[in-house]
């Protein structure tokens, strides 16, 4: 079964890296799956009709027909076994991605927020569409160069941290690579304060320990062959998923399905993953259920 891999295209710097990582990632996986069924890229932009009158947008169309073009060649030089298309939708960008995303396996975006940056975390396009969409976003900073790595993640303990474990354990398989689970814990302050220094914190520590032996086990069993390796750490979940990923090819975590991303992304970590990224960041929605969101509307090139 083919996999339909979407490239979200504007001809920036970001865009180039998000079609540079996901041209690499195909080739990568034709030489680590060459049985494999290809993977379809579908290149896609989108005309903004919400920030001017209807004919001013309009009027800039031919320069994303360019952009879409020119990611056409480039796909084509690089990875002639890939069948590619070229979509040119119209209206809020984040919106018909999000629509777009529906009847997708993977939709790939880039970012310019690479470092530390200020401004709400839903001020940028790819937050937005990481939080929304219907498919695995992968994330892309502007300054993105390839390198072989494992595939780091960031485990929670819950439906969404194992569907996100799943992912990254079929990509890591996927490409070759070996993998990692991430899990971090600490006390909350409220139960602290509550048992004082009765705290077992040993005891937690050895508890969390034990459940993510179990978890790696279990990937490990289902994926013979997969390098697993588990991390366990304390303390704030960002800083040690970008500790651990310094070296990674892929960062992968997930969401809870409620419009906003769970706990390992947003929040109080934002700032330091998805607008420090550390390396691409593929974001898993909890419940991946296929079913669409509504029509498209724009034309096939």
């Amino acid at each position: 079964m083919k996999e339909n891999v979407i490239v979200a295209i504007d001809g920036g710097p970001a865009s180039a890296a998000a079609l540079d990582w996901a041209i690499t990632r195909a080739v990568d996986r034709s030489s680590a799956e060459p049985d494999a069924q290809p993977i379809e890229l579908e290149l896609t932009t989108v005309v903004d009709l919400g920030w001017s009158p209807h004919d001013v947008a309009l009027s800039f169309q031919p320069v994303y027909e360019r952009a879409l073009a020119a990611a056409t060649h480039e796909v084509e030089r690089r990875a002639p076994g890939c069948r590619r298309t070229s979509y040119v939708r119209h209206g809020v960008p984040v919106d018909e991605l999000v629509r777009a995303s529906a009847s997708a396996d993977l939709m790939v975006i880039g970012s310019n927020k690479t470092g530390l940056l200020t401004g709400a975390v839903y001020g940028t396009l790819p937050l937005r569409l990481a939080a929304h969409a219907r498919c695995p976003v992968v994330v892309v900073p502007a300054t993105w160069r390839p390198r072989i790595g494992p595939v780091v993640v960031g485990f929670d303990d819950d439906p969404a941290g194992t569907e996100a474990l799943d992912w990254a354990a079929d990509e890591a398989v996927r490409l070759g690579r070996g993998l990692r689970i991430v899990h971090s814990w600490s006390i909350p302050m409220t139960v602290a304060i509550d048992i004082g220094a009765t705290v077992p914190f040993e005891a937690l520590g050895e508890a969390n320990a034990e459940a993510l032996a179990i978890t790696a086990q279990r990937v490990r069993d289902a994926r013979p062959g997969l390098d697993v390796v588990e991390i366990l750490d304390t303390g704030p979940a960002a800083p040690v998923l970008v500790d651990a990923s310094g070296e990674a090819e892929l960062l992968v975590v997930g969401t809870h399905g409620r419009g906003s991303v769970g706990s390992l992304v947003l929040g109080s970590v934002s700032h330091d993953v998805l607008l420090n990224l550390p390396c691409p960041i593929a974001v898993i929605p909890h419940r991946i259920d296929g079913t669409s969101s509504g029509g498209q509307t724009g034309r096939r090139q």
